[in-house]
């Protein structure tokens, strides 16, 4: 099912691994399990990579309501650690801001490369011109920083 992010009005949709909901219904515990290489501890939205914790706290206070504490966590079984998102209000609201400068930015025509283009794993490079690592991501980089805006400051949140 799909949830709408309040505020910003984006639709998500997706599948939770666990979700744990109190007996009294005030509390829920929404967790990723994972495999690869834990995070830092004091990991927050890693430059806008990693959004999932606040995604699943969104979509489950969407479908649960507001008055439920909602606790997101990614959990690391190889390691046995569980990774909470700590200041998840605050983050929250962070990533609305963001949000909202996104979608402004998208609806006044600016889908512009961020800093990962033309990188590794990007999977849109087929729309940049050839060997754009090399010389017209880092010649277009300060017009893109110019354009965005606000929006650049989540490439340097931890």
């Amino acid at each position: 099912k799909a949830v709408t992010i309040p505020e910003v009005g984006f639709s998500i949709a997706g599948y939770i691994d666990r979700i744990d909901i109190s007996s009294d219904g005030k509390q829920a515990l929404v967790r990723d399990y994972k495999t690869g290489r834990p995070l830092k501890d004091t990991a927050r939205l890693e430059e806008g990579l990693e959004l999932q914790r606040c995604l699943y706290a969104f979509a489950v206070k969407a479908l649960l309501g507001k008055r439920v504490k909602v606790t997101a966590s990614l959990f690391y079984p190889r390691h046995n650690l569980d990774l909470p998102l700590e200041d998840q209000d605050g983050v929250l609201a962070s990533l609305t801001t963001y949000l909202r400068a996104a979608k402004d930015s998208l609806a006044s025509g600016a889908a512009v490369p961020g800093p990962d283009a033309a990188g590794t794993f990007d999977e849109l490079a087929f729309a940049l011109p050839a060997n754009a690592a090399a010389n017209y991501c880092t010649r277009k980089f300060a017009s893109v920083s110019a354009r965005l805006g606000d929006l650049t400051q989540l490439w340097d949140e931890p």
